[in-house]
């Protein structure tokens, strides 16, 4: 195995395990919220991103998107197959969109701390969040799954 197929395979693994979590939270736990109301799940949202969380999400994305910015330029560099680097493209923009989403979420999750226990405020800002989160969601999955598309090839 070379070494660009070790970056390639390492990239699509870190980003495997960031797509994971943001699915997770995405399908998983934002629907809860349904049913616990707005400032249940909102003390639950702050102990989960203030927490574990916020050590796990950070580093996973930051690392990941590191990691796919070094294996688009390498492939480039390489001149690598054309169905390679067309997916390592796409994952890249995906990518860039999908954390353009996550400076749209980031923000509502935040300002959890300064509203105030009212339902109906919190499920706005938690409706905020949802979409914005549900939107990277969806980009970091296609990030992925381009990458296997990358690694399959």
């Amino acid at each position: 195995m070379d070494s660009f197929t070790i970056l390639l395979a390492a990239t699509t693994a870190v980003r495997g395990l960031g797509a994971g979590l943001i699915y997770d939270v995405a399908l998983v736990s934002l629907p809860v919220r349904r049913k616990i109301g707005a400032i249940p799940y909102t003390q639950y949202a702050l102990a989960l991103f203030s927490g574990n969380g916020i050590r796990t999400y950070g580093p996973v994305s930051i690392l990941g998107a590191l990691l796919t910015l070094a294996v688009t330029i390498v492939a480039f560099a390489l001149e690598k197959p054309a169905l390679v680097t067309s997916s390592i493209a796409v994952a890249f923009l995906a990518t860039i969109i999908a954390f353009f989403g996550t400076s749209r979420a980031l923000p509502a999750i935040l300002s959890l701390r300064q509203t105030p226990d009212d339902e109906t405020r919190l499920s706005q800002t938690l409706d905020r969040f949802a979409r914005w989160h549900t939107f990277s969601t969806a980009f970091q999955v296609i990030s992925f799954v381009a990458l296997v598309v990358a690694l399959a090839n």
